[in-house]
């Protein structure tokens, strides 16, 4: 997880020097000026939404792609673990045959692969395919990927600053909303407040991923 964390630390810290330059924007300092400082931070304040999400999605996938990775170089068979890793997996290989149009025969073929790999006692692999994230994590959907992997962690949302993060992000790629009206409406302290939670929280999230890949367990032994 030592990558993971430099991640984290690295995020964290862009975030905070870009706050710092809204803030003095804000404060109508003569450091910077421009031909409009309120339009140029109503697209800044846009902009910061997206590295708030950028430090979310960027530091689970990289924590959970580091489980997997020392879960690989284990070279960990399927009875080796636990049942939410087993069903992960079996889903995941079974799903890659699994639509309207596969023939019989290939999602047979399959399946007859994935029981030859569990009696044979082959070493499994996760990848970043298996996690299913697609740009709409918020607090809900990082917890219930935690918790099916059963990773133990103590992270909090109570004011759901990960949610909005994760609506004006998708408002902003999708093209529902400009960058000038974006975050129009809110203040610095909203997004002040917005940073603080949503780092306190990934920092939650990451310890639990270090308990549980430091401790390994995704094994059942």
């Amino acid at each position: 997880m030592i990558n993971t964390f430099i991640l984290f630390e690295d995020r964290t810290k862009e975030i905070e020097f870009y706050y710092s330059i809204m803030s003095e924007i804000d404060s109508e300092s003569d450091n910077i000026r421009t031909i409009d400082n309120k339009r140029l931070l109503r697209i800044l304040k846009s902009n910061f939404l997206l590295m708030v999400y950028n430090l979310v999605e960027a530091c689970v996938v990289s924590g959970m792609l580091e489980i997997y990775e020392k879960l690989k170089n284990s070279g960990s068979t399927y009875g080796d673990l636990i049942s939410e890793i087993q069903s992960i997996w079996s889903n995941y290989e079974i799903g890659k045959v699994y639509s309207n149009i596969a023939g019989r025969a290939v999602y047979e073929d399959r399946v007859q692969s994935i029981i030859t790999q569990v009696i044979t006692s082959q070493p499994l692999a996760l990848n970043k395919d298996s996690l299913g994230i697609s740009g709409n994590l918020d607090a809900r959907a990082i917890k219930k990927l935690c918790d099916k992997h059963r990773i133990r962690y103590v992270a909090a949302d109570n004011d759901g600053c990960l949610r909005v993060v994760k609506e004006k992000r998708n408002n902003l790629a999708h093209g529902d909303e400009s960058f000038g009206d974006c975050a129009r409406d809110m203040s610095l302290s909203d997004l002040e407040h917005i940073k603080d939670e949503v780092i306190s929280f990934i920092s939650g999230i990451l310890d639990g991923m270090k308990d549980y890949s430091d401790n390994t367990r995704y094994l059942s032994i």
